[in-house]
């Protein structure tokens, strides 16, 4: 019996794909992949993440992950799946941290100062512990205010599909297909149910904070090679330096590197930066853009030290119009250099000497003399 339990946690524990424990959601094209992992939404439904971003912090021995997501939708639930090595915890997170995250990562500002308006020259432009099911159980259910976690373990990839199809849930092909790695790779998986308070769930939903065992740094994304549209996510990853990728993916595919460098102590005003094991003091952002996942999406973001790593900070030039008692300065010192000569041509024309206005003016200095008028007489 010992053996079957300790087979069963190996093999089983890594299945945990989870997907709500809620019943009545029926699905017909139900999982959608997005990089932090599956979407789904009800039958008929239309669900898009529009923003994606994850901090990630790791101190040697434990990862968090803090996900945020921004979702355009019409309907009131919807669920995402998220892949992890070891069973995580699971708590809500501050909604303010990823505002810190962002603080710290804007880009530096400069300014152009321009005399001229714009367009002119110089302008700039169920229950936790319930008895298994198909070779399922339940670990644990946590409820998280508007969101519920549950996760899940399974012996194998088809024991988990038969569960999800007796609690009215149905995985794609190509969703099994991403997951199944994570299955054979031993795995757990988390479901995060989100429920809007009120109207539909278009928007931003509350951070989600996962905290579990690792022995290296890393973000799951082969989950993501199942999506049939372009795929963006932002990585802040919390370390005590600059990090560099070690994954395929982004060796083939580079994302973009938006921030580099140490953090102000004044900067964390979140108290989400205390539950982070560990937390470095140096920040490091990348953005990635895929526009064919399945083909460019082929491992999961890992990451290494990067010690002769540069410190980096985007630049943006911002122009500024010189204003003049609220007018453009150029046009306003323009007008007032014409005053200023016309008014200077003034008063040289008043201070010459009557007579002295021009040739025109003044007598001629060879005068013309007049002629005698001829006389005439009559004819006698």
């Amino acid at each position: 019996m010992g053996e079957l339990v300790r087979l069963r946690r190996a093999v089983a524990t890594a299945a945990a794909v989870v997907l709500l424990t809620f019943a009545g959601l029926l699905l017909a094209e139900p999982a959608q992949a997005c990089a932090c992992g599956g979407a789904v939404a009800p039958e008929g439904a239309e669900l898009t993440v529009d923003r994606e971003v994850a901090a990630l912090a790791f101190d040697g021995s434990t990862e968090d992950i803090v996900m945020q997501l921004d979702m355009s939708t019409d309907v009131a639930d919807a669920a995402v799946i998220m892949p992890t090595p070891a069973e995580p915890a699971v708590q809500l997170a501050d909604a303010s941290f990823f505002a810190d995250l962002e603080a710290m990562a804007a880009p530096r500002v400069e300014y152009d100062y321009t005399w001229w308006p714009e367009g002119a020259a110089g302008a700039g432009d169920a229950d936790a512990g319930a008895a298994p099911v198909g070779g399922v159980e339940v670990l644990d259910v946590v409820p998280l205010g508007p969101l519920e976690a549950t996760v899940l373990s399974a012996t194998d990839a088809d024991g988990l599909t038969d569960w999800l199809r007796e609690h009215e849930y149905v995985m794609s092909d190509p969703m099994a297909d991403a997951l199944s790695p994570y299955v054979s790779e031993g795995w757990y998986f988390v479901a995060i149910r989100m429920v809007a308070e009120e109207g539909t769930l278009a928007g931003e939903v509350q951070p989600v904070h996962l905290s579990f065992s690792s022995s290296s740094l890393i973000y799951p994304m082969r989950i993501s090679a199942a999506a049939e549209t372009d795929q963006h996510v932002t990585t802040y990853v919390i370390a005590d330096g600059p990090v560099r990728h070690t994954d395929p993916t982004v060796t083939s595919t580079p994302g973009e590197l938006l921030f580099a460098g140490p953090i102000a102590e004044g900067q964390r005003t979140s108290p989400t930066w205390d539950e982070l094991a560990g937390a470095g003091d140096y920040l490091t952002v990348m953005a990635y853009e895929f526009d064919d996942p399945a083909r460019q999406i082929i491992s999961d973001f890992t990451f290494a030290s990067a010690p002769d790593a540069a410190d980096y900070q985007q630049v943006v030039t911002q122009t500024r119009m010189r204003m003049i008692a609220g007018f453009p300065a150029g046009p306003v010192l323009l007008v007032l250099g014409l005053v200023g000569l016309a008014a200077a041509y003034v008063g040289v024309r008043r201070r010459l000497p009557a007579g002295d206005g021009g040739a025109r003016l003044g007598p001629s200095p060879h005068p013309v003399r007049a002629r005698p008028e001829q006389q005439y007489s009559a004819p006698r």
